[in-house]
């Protein structure tokens, strides 16, 4: 079992500041990730963006674009005073023809981060239908070279998105601290990828899920981790990289916001995303502004 006040003391000490650096740190933005709301988009995609807008947020981040294109999505989010950070929307597999598309979808909505949710992970379709836990196994076969291909084609795919006006991002899941040679695999990302061309949306829940502190990661990624996710999960799991704990709504689980967000906000994050994936569609709005009002008043 994880006890979140041990878990998070050593990095917040790690952390500490002078009293005049601490005073110039700003909070970062509160926003949603819209996976959260899938269900309701997929039914009423202009209602769920105005019962989202109700909540008081007023950041967002896409997770597909629900068949309609930039302009149309771009006069919804102003109709409804929403601003679009970015989206999750291109993998390193994707051919070059549409990975450029995505890209310019993002820019006729007016993004500033283009984000890929997952690195390569090869033995995952061919496992599909073969194996009762296909995530599990893929996980499970993934090599160093994998990580070390996937920085590259980021590295490709950022520039792509530099070309375009925007910033590109990789956002973190617990497979990304699988070890390989005593190392974590994303000490290889952070190694291999460009700075100047990849950014990193660090996930504070999945980090935590998979039994590593999040809070050095975000001292030493600084302004390389511009974004990052908000998850909480239910006290007493058992820490591992190849599944998912039960979600917990955010601020009452095994997460320390409290610890969080003065992380972030020292380490320069400018954006920070809810995202409650098991919550019932029938609760999400609901859910979304909890949460956010939760996470402001920290």
């Amino acid at each position: 079992m994880v006890d979140r006040r041990m878990f998070f003391a050593t990095g917040l000490a790690s952390m500490a500041l002078p009293a005049a650096v601490r005073a110039a740190t700003v909070s970062p933005a509160i926003g949603v990730q819209l996976y959260m709301a899938r269900e309701l988009l997929a039914a009423d995609f202009e209602g769920a963006m105005a019962a989202i807008a109700a909540t008081g947020v007023r950041h967002v981040e896409f997770a597909g674009f629900y068949e309609r294109d930039g302009r149309i999505i771009r006069g919804i989010l102003e109709r409804n005073g929403l601003n679009a950070v970015g989206a999750h929307a291109v993998r390193a597999d994707m051919a070059d023809g549409e990975v450029e598309r995505l890209i310019g979808q993002c820019a006729e909505i007016g993004m500033d981060y283009v984000v890929a949710p997952i690195p390569l992970v090869p033995a995952f379709r061919s496992l599909v239908g073969k194996s009762d836990n296909a995530f599990r196994d893929a996980i499970a076969a993934l090599t160093r070279d994998d990580f070390l291909r996937t920085a590259e084609r980021f590295n490709v795919i950022g520039g792509k998105v530099k070309e375009a006006g925007m910033r590109f991002a990789y956002h973190t899941h617990g497979l990304d601290f699988v070890r390989f040679g005593g190392r974590y695999a994303f000490d290889d990302m952070i190694e291999r990828c460009d700075p100047e061309l990849v950014v990193f949306e660090l996930d504070i829940g999945n980090t935590v899920a998979a039994g590593v502190d999040p809070l050095p990661y975000l001292k030493r990624l600084g302004s390389r981790a511009p974004l990052a996710h908000l998850k909480d999960w239910k006290p007493g799991f058992e820490p591992a990289v190849d599944r998912i704990p039960q979600t917990a709504p955010i601020g009452t689980g095994a997460v320390d916001f409290g610890a969080a967000m003065k992380a972030m906000a020292a380490a320069g994050v400018r954006y920070a995303f809810v995202e409650e994936e098991e919550t019932p569609a029938n609760r999400v709005i609901e859910a979304i502004g909890k949460a956010y009002r939760f996470l402001s008043a920290l």
